[in-house]
């Protein structure tokens, strides 16, 4: 499929095809049994390879992140790390000390013991080959390991259940955020660029999205500071504080506040109060402290007043509970 003819269908007529072909690439292609695949050993160890369209450029990289991704669900396995350098342990020992054939390659060896990939493949050979496991293990008086190889097997199986849903989880995930970025950036493509132009603009812009929304999907916001933004996980405050933009007791702000004002208070309260239930919050700004603050948008959303007029009534609020001359409000 042309890339350009592909994305200027897509801008012009909703054609979706060069986005399924992307993404049908990225799911399908293994690109490690590609030839030409060579780690570039200069600044960010950054990889070349050579493919026959520049479009699988775009789908190398989405398959590339959600790969690195999946990695992070090593977590699920980190309580029992131990577990598996003793299951390489036992595997080394019945392979070498009492002669079990194991019908898999170790992908490492380090001081007489066999690293092995713990997977699915090796796992289910082990479950149908427990009888004759079991047996050499008896022959040879090594009950002890055998008593150790069963109690790390009983913990192992479950975790590697575990982790596998965990990395299915977690492939969904990316490829639903990528092509939703990927959609909102093939929007922006300048069609008259070199096809190697194209392809650096997506990949850049993809990563800047799909980050974005996954930081979205586990609770991240974006916050400036000092120049810089950082990804930090915002804390909530009572639905009264989010409003007012800082903690101060309930009867002091009521002392302070009356008629018209606290009437429109209560109602930002209760709707806030709402949204922080939903963990609907993306239009609340974030205070310095980097926890969650009503913004002059959502205080017009829920007043129904203008932007201009509920932020100027909201600021007006919040310089009179805390007694301050000026107050910001998140717009």
């Amino acid at each position: 499929m042309n890339l350009k003819d592909g994305i200027t269908a897509y801008q012009h007529n909703g054609d979706i095809a060069i986005v399924e072909r992307i993404m049908k690439d990225a799911d399908e292609t293994d690109f490690l049994e590609n030839p030409t695949r060579r780690y570039r050993f200069v600044e960010g160890n950054d990889v070349s390879i050579e493919l026959a369209y520049p479009h699988q450029y775009i789908s190398y990289r989405i398959r590339a992140i959600r790969e690195k991704a999946v990695k992070h669900a090593w977590y699920v396995r980190e309580p029992i790390r131990w577990a598996y350098d003793e299951l390489n342990r036992q595997l080394s020992i019945l392979y070498i000390d009492l002669g079990l054939n194991i019908p898999f390659e170790p992908v490492d060896w380090e001081k007489h013991i066999y690293k092995y990939d713990i997977n699915a493949e090796l796992l289910e050979w082990l479950r149908i080959s427990d009888d004759a496991i079991t047996r050499t293990y008896n022959e040879l008086g090594s009950v002890a390991n055998l008593r150790l190889y069963s109690l790390v097997l009983s913990l192992i199986v479950p975790t590697e259940e575990a982790a596998r849903r965990e990395e299915s989880q977690i492939r969904s995930e990316v490829m639903v955020d990528m092509e939703a970025a990927l959609k909102h950036v093939l929007r922006y493509v300048d069609v008259t660029r070199s096809d190697q132009e194209i392809v650096k603009y997506v990949n850049q812009s993809l990563m800047t999205r799909y980050y974005d929304a996954q930081a979205k999907r586990n609770g991240l916001r974006r916050f400036r500071k000092g120049g810089a933004d950082r990804m930090v996980r915002p804390n909530f405050m009572t639905p009264l504080g989010t409003v007012l933009g800082a903690e101060i007791a309930e009867e002091t702000v009521w002392q302070r506040v009356g008629g018209r004002q606290a009437e429109f208070l209560r109602k930002l309260a209760e709707v806030a109060e709402k949204d922080m239930i939903a963990g609907e919050m993306t239009k609340y700004g974030l205070t310095k402290e980097k926890c969650y603050v009503m913004s002059g948008e959502r205080a017009k959303e829920i007043s129904e007043l203008s932007y201009d007029a509920a932020r100027r009534r909201l600021t007006r609020i919040r310089k009179k509970v805390f007694n301050r001359g000026s107050l910001h409000v998140a717009r």
